[in-house]
């Protein structure tokens, strides 16, 4: 009776470890992500609101993908960006998406990436050796933003005679293309208007500082371009907190930010901004990055679409 007993103890203590085997090799397999596509996204600075929403249309592409992504944010820091490539390197990621400060300086840690089979895409700042890129032609944009600021100019004051103040970001190689393109963009489209300042205001508290400096020691100037939206929206500030908000003052960006554009509807002294559609170019670049992993082609060039943004139709992307 003894042995019978002992018998279906034995019998039910291994049916009992068999079944917690089980629920366990199942835990682990239904948690194992190892063949899950991991992107590594390497961005300037996310506190730019442009690319802080982009960022989030990305995720929700990974998400739709299935496919993980994390971000990695420089915080304006070349030497810190080259640490969070060399960190994509080491985990194992399979594809990176890189906004580089300089191409030059990030082609050997990227060379790496591509020597461990990581596909490569450039954002912004184009890299040679990059599998696929997604700018733009940031002198050309800079020219762009000139000519707004010149049709501006043309209507409001005849001779052309005219102070310019230019918002620049010389911290990147993007951002110093688009002030050569915008002085050069002036010096053609508007030959008599002379631009009598230039800072760096890429962000709203660096432009409300560059905008204090700008109306105290330029009290005349009546055109303010700049490489984004977000520092012309500081300096927009100081602007207004200094009264210079007539008729023939006008502001002009890039990056069609809600905040720009709702000042463009109200018809206040922000002129224009272009809008680029950065959410959409961001779940390009994770479609593509999971397409180079899946052995698919894609397109070796894509350039950002150059939509100007005025009084005339700017209804149309605050209904977007």
């Amino acid at each position: 009776m003894r042995k019978n007993k002992l018998m279906v103890l034995v019998v039910l203590l291994l049916f009992l470890m068999s079944t917690l085997l089980t629920s366990c090799t199942q835990a682990t397999q239904g948690n194992n992500d190892s063949d899950k596509v991991k992107i590594g996204f390497s961005i300037q600075d996310i506190s730019n609101p442009a690319w802080s929403e982009m960022w989030i249309y990305m995720q929700k592409k990974a998400e739709e993908l299935g496919v993980e992504i994390v971000l990695s944010d420089a915080q304006a820091d070349p030497a810190k960006q080259i640490d969070s490539l060399e960190n994509f390197i080491q985990g194992g990621f399979d594809a990176i998406i890189v906004h580089c400060f300089n191409a030059d300086s990030a082609t050997s840690t990227l060379q790496k990436a591509k020597d461990n089979g990581i596909k490569v895409i450039a954002y912004d700042t184009n890299v040679d050796i990059a599998d696929s890129y997604f700018g733009l032609d940031n002198y050309a944009v800079g020219k762009q933003i000139a000519l707004n600021a010149s049709k501006f100019i043309e209507e409001k004051f005849p001779d052309g005679k005219v102070e310019v103040g230019v918002a620049n970001y010389p911290l990147n190689q993007v951002c110093l293309d688009r002030a050569e393109g915008i002085v050069d963009g002036i010096a053609e489209y508007a030959p008599n208007a002379k631009i009598v300042a230039e800072a760096q205001a890429g962000y709203v508290d660096e432009g409300i500082v560059v905008g204090e400096n700008f109306m105290q020691a330029h009290p005349n100037m009546k055109i303010v371009v700049g490489i984004d939206d977000a520092g012309l929206l500081g300096i927009y500030e100081s602007v207004v907190a200094a009264n210079k908000t007539a008729d023939d003052f006008g502001m002009f960006g890039i990056d069609a930010l809600p905040e720009a554009l709702k000042l463009i509807s109200e018809d206040t002294i922000f002129r224009s901004t272009i809008h680029l559609d950065l959410n959409n170019i961001g779940e390009r670049m994770v479609q593509a990055a999971y397409d180079l992993t899946q052995g698919k082609e894609v397109e070796k060039v894509v350039y950002f679409p150059l939509n100007t943004v005025d009084i005339n139709n700017v209804s149309e992307y605050l209904e977007k």
